[in-house]
């Protein structure tokens, strides 16, 4: 079993300034009345349009989302309060403190002078407590008594990282034995743009302080080819998150047919790195982050027991990401499903493994580690 406290924080911060408290004449005492604004039970991460799709039938992703905008980003969950000093004190800034009930991700620690925060990269399906602690010119404090919320428990998890579409967490699913453990593995579109010879980083500044203190990426894995001039990869050799994150090119052929297939070297060669518990947190990428991206995803919550049709619901949410044109379930089904269901099994799950195993060579330890590391019972 995965030990818990080696559950990196999954959680997002960006601040949203609303409400400034004006400033009064410094006190001998502090007394504060505080009023913390209750957001109850199933809080949702989602917007509006993705919630409305992950509510309805998942084929009629054309309905909300064509891959033409950045439609991909979360919700944010915003925290309001009040701060009322008895006496005439004047409020320095504020710090929110936010943590999760069962103690799985680290806890996060905000400074605003504002009484309204956004909150961006949260879990799903996860009981939150926050409070707030009014600093005051004097060096005084008064903190609030703990408030409680929870996200709503619908995947998948998408993450708002300024300059990359189509972020999500492979964690958050439901499985026959669980759940898939969130914070641990993500999937993206590029860092840097391709298809170009020089180096040209898109992540912005905001984006990697994400990647770096929020989700706390140690490897990028870039399914890109960097053919003969590495024009797909963009000249790139390492990541864009900074010199201590790993950064591996792990080539997919995207035109030659069958994904599966035509890279077993490379597919190999992800799975061993999926195994091993020091590559994580990590996040992996192609271009646009949907169809070789896609079937890594596919491949792993496949493999942890995620039901058929929400592995459907996950390829096509790519719809709400700027990939230029939207997807449909052909791209899947005409390219590895087909060669998957040719392997025995009772269940989705057990010809994923078997065709790991039988056709790629994916070392039975290594999908064992994978299990190990991705699920949480």
């Amino acid at each position: 079993m995965l030990n818990s406290k080696r559950i990196i924080s999954t959680l997002g911060i960006v601040l949203c300034i609303l409400l400034v408290l004006c400033g009064c004449n410094p006190g001998k005492t502090v007394k504060c009345g505080w009023d913390m604004v209750d957001l109850g039970d199933d809080v949702d991460i989602h917007t509006l349009e993705q919630g409305s799709y992950l509510a309805d039938d998942y084929a009629k992703i054309a309905s909300y989302a064509k891959g033409t905008q950045e439609l991909s980003r979360p919700q944010s969950v915003q925290l309001i309060w009040l701060a009322e000093p008895q006496e005439q004190v004047a409020v320095a800034y504020y710090i929110v403190e936010i943590e999760d009930v069962n103690g799985l991700y680290a806890p996060i620690s905000i400074d605003t002078a504002t009484t309204c925060i956004d909150v961006f990269n949260l879990c799903v399906g996860t009981k939150y407590v926050w409070r707030v602690t009014a600093n005051f010119a004097d060096g005084r404090k008064s903190s609030s008594m703990w408030s409680r919320f929870t996200t709503k428990d619908v995947a998948p998890r998408n993450i708002y990282v300024d300059g990359v579409t189509n972020v999500r967490d492979l964690g958050g699913w439901a499985t026959p034995e669980g759940k898939v453990r969130q914070g641990m593995m993500y999937r993206c579109g590029r860092l840097n743009k391709s298809e170009t010879p020089d180096v040209i980083i898109e992540i912005t500044q905001s984006g990697i302080d994400t990647m770096r203190n929020v989700l706390a990426i140690r490897t990028e894995i870039d399914l890109r080819t960097p053919n003969n001039h590495n024009t797909e990869t963009g000249g790139i050799t390492s990541s864009p998150l900074g010199e201590d994150v790993n950064y591996v090119n792990c080539p997919l052929e995207w035109d030659t047919g069958n994904y599966l297939t035509n890279n077993i070297n490379s597919v190999r060669e992800f799975f061993a790195l999926a195994a091993d518990i020091n590559n994580y947190p990590l996040i992996f990428h192609c271009n646009i982050g949907t169809d070789r991206t896609g079937m890594f995803a596919f491949l792993i919550n496949g493999l942890l027991g995620v039901a058929e049709e929400d592995l459907y619901r996950d390829y096509l949410f790519s719809n709400f990401g700027q990939i230029n044109t939207a997807r449909s379930l052909s791209n899947i089904k005409n390219n590895y499903l087909t060669t998957i269901n040719k392997y025995q099994g009772a269940t989705l799950s057990e010809r994923i493994e078997n065709c790991l195993i039988e056709l790629v060579g994916v070392p039975q330890a290594d999908i064992e580690a994978i299990k190990s590391i991705m699920l949480q019972y």
